[in-house]
């Protein structure tokens, strides 16, 4: 905008010197007037230019100031929808997610607590969603949608190493005990970014500091993860007896909040994929019968009004009673009725 104002000024002042030297002897007048029409002219040229590059320099600020409104205002829209549309699995332990809006539909997918979803419909009950790279429907009294100040608290601020071998030491310090190494691509929990040129965060070894340069910080969130494949019932027993000492809750179906027995050999294999009934009694009738002398880990040993899932060396991991809890127990304490097998 200089330049061209410049070249305007630079126009304007030869055609007033060639319109002072030139036309003046065929003007009527004296000396005076010949000499002082043509600046007068000039400068009023001049100042027409400067109003005119004033006007487009103000029309140039408008549409600039009128598309970062726009911007702003799209922007808002779109979290506000991100917001509307996004909700959080609250559940003692985690949901899975169906390819049908049934309980007998296949699982696809699973989703632990706090982990989010963007809501695409609802079809009785149960809402249509993607998480991650999950698609399928959950069951809509596990899912808490529209909540923004919920959908923060859930934020997770992650570093991601961007060097081959990042050491992750004891303290913000070169000189620092190295704690552990973390690979390139690797995710690491932030716990705190106070430290300039330093990130505190969580790894399986403890707490630890990774310089800023070598790591990108951002915020996620926890997504759906495919269900576990397993290739036998071992899977089953191992999984079950992570919650031995936990507690027994009549009606219960939580794992760490407590469960009855046939809710927690529900839940067990639930991890796994598969939908069992809440009931002893029905629990009877699932998978194939076996003899107790064939029993194999992660079979379901069935009692008169009990159930557990037998772990091998002639023993069960259940769910006994109020005062027992979760706990191992001889397979043969009582009189079995039935062995069943679901996976072969």
């Amino acid at each position: 905008m200089k330049a061209r104002r410049m070249k305007l000024t630079a126009c304007l002042l030869a055609g007033a010197i060639l319109f002072s030297t030139g036309a003046a002897p065929a003007m009527a007048g004296g000396a005076k007037d010949a000499a002082d029409l043509p600046m007068a002219g000039f400068s009023l040229a001049l100042a027409d230019v400067d109003l005119e590059e004033e006007d487009r320099l103000s029309q140039d600020i408008k549409q600039e100031a009128e598309e970062a409104a726009r911007e702003q205002e799209a922007a808002e829209q779109a979290l506000a929808e991100f917001y509307a549309r996004t909700g959080v699995v609250q559940t003692d332990d985690y949901v899975n997610v169906r390819s049908g809006a049934t309980e007998d539909s296949e699982i696809v997918g699973r989703m632990e607590n706090h982990a989010v979803a963007q809501v695409e419909g609802e079809e009785n009950g149960w809402y249509r969603i993607t998480s991650g790279s999950i698609s399928g429907y959950i069951r809509g009294d596990f899912l808490t949608v529209g909540d923004r100040e919920l959908i923060d608290s859930v934020k997770l601020r992650m570093a991601e190493v961007q060097a081959d071998t990042l050491r992750v030491r004891a303290e913000a310090s070169t000189e620092a005990e190295i704690r552990t190494l973390a690979a390139d691509g690797s995710q690491l929990q932030v716990l705190d970014e106070s430290i300039p040129g330093w990130v505190k965060v969580s790894t399986a070894e403890g707490e630890g500091y990774v310089s800023a340069d070598y790591v990108s910080v951002a915020d996620t969130f926890l997504y759906a993860k495919e269900p576990e494949q397993v290739s036998g019932g071992s899977a089953v027993a191992e999984y079950g007896l992570q919650f031995v000492g936990n507690p027994y809750v009549w009606g219960g179906t939580s794992l760490t909040n407590g469960a009855d027995c046939s809710g927690f050999v529900m839940s067990v294999y639930a991890h796994f994929g598969v939908s069992l009934p809440h009931s002893s009694a029905a629990q009877r009738g699932v998978g194939r019968e076996v003899s107790y002398s064939e029993a194999q880990p992660g079979d379901i040993i069935c009692y008169s009004g009990h159930v557990a899932i037998y772990i091998g060396g002639g023993q069960i991991v259940h769910a006994a009673n109020e005062r027992s809890g979760i706990k191992v127990s001889s397979a043969t304490y009582n009189n079995i009725l039935t062995v069943r097998r679901i996976f072969n």
